[in-house]
């Protein structure tokens, strides 16, 4: 049970990076924004905290985003280092998982093609049970406020500089903590290491059948709960 609660929350959070981004309506032409994370909570009477950075950086008014993150996570003794970079090119997702080398890639082109990407992003919300709760500032920049399962966004001009979650009863934030925007991305930010590449559902099959600190698997119906998270997202990244 952990591992699923664990698990779901990481997608979660996922999702709502990989939205703004694919879609690609950043009205901003390029920026870099660092946030810090973290994060806490009780699974089973167990404590669980994390915490940690990440750094976006984008050029193109979007269609070429790079979000890198660092992240220390802490339960019952045991220690866990997590780096991600999660790159999107044109509608093409990628992301790295620097621990086992290896990129799960997601191609969401079709589901691109022919919409009104300036609208496409708050369309997905809204179908996801997402609505606009109010307005707010960060870093003094004004933002629309969205809730959607359990997190909230704080989104500037497409770019969202704050996300706080509560799935599960794990919470999890990242608030920027330094933004620039229209300024120059070196092309060493945005590659991508050579390592080989796998799709979304062998990711959570890996993740999913991999026991856990204290050797435990999955039941059937945790898996079955997973699958059932993953069609709540509406097939946003190929999950059934």
């Amino acid at each position: 049970m952990k591992k699923l609660l664990v698990l779901t929350l990481s997608v979660a959070v996922l999702s709502t990076q990989v939205l703004y981004a694919k879609s690609k309506r950043y009205q901003i032409r390029s920026g870099i924004v660092h946030y810090t994370i973290t994060g806490s909570g009780g699974i089973m009477g167990v404590k669980r905290e994390s915490h940690g950075s990440k750094t976006l950086y984008f050029k193109d008014y979007g269609n070429i985003d790079v979000q890198e993150s660092e992240e220390t996570s802490s339960m019952m003794g045991h220690t866990d280092k997590h780096h991600q970079l999660v790159k999107i090119v044109d509608g093409m997702v990628y992301a790295v998982d620097f621990q086992r080398k290896v990129i799960t890639k997601q191609d969401m082109r079709k589901m691109m093609k022919n919409k009104d990407l300036s609208k496409m992003g708050k369309d997905m919300l809204k179908e996801m049970g997402g609505k606009k709760v109010g307005s707010g500032k960060v870093l003094g920049y004004p933002c629309e406020i969205w809730e959607v399962m359990g997190t909230k966004l704080w989104i500037y001009k497409g770019v969202t500089l704050k996300i706080e979650s509560n799935v599960m009863g794990m919470t999890h934030s990242e608030v920027a903590t330094d933004a620039k925007f229209g300024v120059s991305i070196p092309d060493s930010k945005l590659t991508l290491p050579d390592y080989p590449t796998q799709s979304l559902n062998e990711m959570i099959e890996h993740e999913m059948n991999k026991p856990d600190a204290e050797g435990n698997r999955p039941s059937p119906e945790e898996m079955k709960q997973m699958k059932e998270m993953l069609k709540g997202l509406g097939g946003m990244f190929g999950g059934k």
